[in-house]
């Protein structure tokens, strides 16, 4: 048994359609249209409530963000050497923000390492690493904090010895 459904058409269709409606049957390609319509939009619902599909999709983007901060880290590692007792001090007190930097951190960072006269090619990235950080603000903003860290990590392997000389 069929249902009767009202079809609104805006009035420059409606206008098209009237020197050619007998050349089709109006009701069917509502009913294809209408398949089609629902088909797509039920595949979009069933993929988008699989928890698998999300689940590993969550899982994937958490290793993606552990290695953009283990790049960070690493580079935060290779660059202290650049810096100054004035810089270290500085990125301790400030590492209570890090948690709040933005997307345009990595412009900063990049900046910064400059004027350390820290070599381009020593923090050169993998090209599919350096697209992420180009397209995906929270891989800059990660690996802006992993670089802090690493940083932060050689200071305070340094620090006792730097305080307190013997």
């Amino acid at each position: 048994m069929s249902q009767r459904v009202t079809v609104a058409v805006p009035e420059p269709l409606f206008a098209r359609l009237q020197p050619v409606k007998q050349r089709f049957n109006i009701s069917a390609v509502c009913q294809e249209a209408l398949e089609m319509a629902i088909t797509i939009e039920e595949l979009k619902t069933q993929v988008a409530e699989d928890e698998n599909l999300v689940q590993r999709l969550q899982s994937e983007k958490k290793v993606l963000l552990n290695k953009v901060r283990q790049e960070g880290f690493e580079l935060g590692i290779r660059s202290s050497a650049k810096l100054s007792y004035k810089d270290f001090r500085h990125f301790e007190r400030v590492q209570s923000l890090a948690a709040s930097l933005d997307e345009d951190v990595l412009d900063y960072l990049w900046s910064y390492l400059n004027e350390k006269d820290y070599p381009e090619q020593a923090r050169h990235l993998d090209a599919d690493f350096a697209y992420l950080l180009e397209v995906d603000p929270m891989s800059r903003i990660t690996f802006a904090q992993g670089w802090i860290d690493g940083v932060l990590s050689v200071w305070q392997t340094v620090k006792t010895q730097v305080e307190n000389p013997q």
